[in-house]
């Protein structure tokens, strides 16, 4: 749109505004981004006018037809011949009342990974899937077929009113096969501000002294394949270490978001006002427990 909005400012001798429109992209909150999508025009014509004066659409595809190529045109070697009719399908209008893969996981108190995976066993069919390759899915489910899988599964579903306990459960039933869950938890628990957010710098650098310092004192750091048991790590290798394991399973949980923008997490708002002082304490106590726990069993 903003692209757009250029070419459509005002300029003296400028009549009209040409876009090629080279790229139908869509995203998980279905947002449209070609000229097709944003006016809702089904039928794509190659190298004819989405949006133009009726004379300048009648008259442009009457030249192509006799062979000539209307000057405003890129010069490409394909001939009126090769033009076909395309159906654009704008399933863009068809799921605009439905719910993505992504918010069917955050709705529900169970991993993304579950989900995919009942999907490609089909114990979970979508509404409605749109290939967007020979295997992969654009999947969009009704509300009312989340509420029925998450019955008939035993899911709970998370809501404004319960997340803070099921934020709570999860911290205190972790499942762990490395130490990096409670590693954040301590991290997000000991940078974060008066907003709920924590610089993701931050982190890094909580991990890093974390590791750093069980190394300094002898203690088994991780596993061999953990980059920090590994060493010479970077900066940007702890990030995305961070981001993929453990940040994901509390994204998927929505009780952590990240703020991409400013490189910040953000503990979820309906999380983050009804924490207390002995939820924080209680948080640092399994944390640490956990840690125990954990260096215990892999020794």
């Amino acid at each position: 749109m903003q692209q757009l909005g250029r070419g459509t400012r005002k300029c003296e001798n400028k009549s009209d505004l040409l876009v090629f429109d080279f790229v139908d992209n869509a995203n998980m909150f279905k947002l449209p981004y070609s000229m097709h999508r944003l006016l809702n025009i089904a039928e794509y014509h190659p190298f004819e006018y989405t949006l133009a004066p009726e004379k300048l659409r009648k008259h442009d595809p009457n030249m192509t037809y006799k062979g000539e190529k209307p000057v405003a045109y890129l010069d490409t070697p394909i001939d009126a011949a090769d033009y076909e009719l395309i159906d654009l399908f704008n399933w863009q209008t068809e799921v605009k009342d439905m719910i993505s893969q992504l918010e069917f996981v955050r709705m529900v108190d169970v991993q993304s990974e579950t989900v995919e995976r009942y999907i490609r066993e089909e114990k979970i069919v979508p509404d409605l899937a749109v290939p967007i390759s020979e295997s992969r899915f654009f999947n969009y489910f009704r509300e009312s077929t989340v509420k029925a899988y998450a019955e008939q599964f035993g899911w709970d579903l998370i809501t404004h009113s319960n997340i803070k306990s099921k934020f709570m459960e999860f911290v205190k039933k972790m499942d762990m096969s490395f130490s990096y869950k409670p590693v954040l938890l301590k991290a997000v628990m000991r940078h974060v501000n008066e907003e709920g957010c924590v610089a993701l710098e931050d982190i890094v650098d909580y991990f890093k002294d974390f590791y750093e310092m069980r190394a300094a004192k002898g203690l088994i750091v991780e596993k061999p394949t953990s980059i920090f048991a590994k060493g010479g790590y970077t900066d940007k290798d702890v990030e995305r270490n961070i981001l993929s394991n453990p940040f994901k399973r509390f994204a998927d949980m929505r009780f952590f978001q990240r703020c991409k923008d400013v490189s910040m997490i953000r503990i979820n708002p309906w999380i983050f006002k009804k924490l207390q002082a002995e939820d924080y304490e209680r948080i640092h106590k399994i944390c640490d427990e956990k840690l125990e726990e954990y260096y215990k069993r892999i020794q």
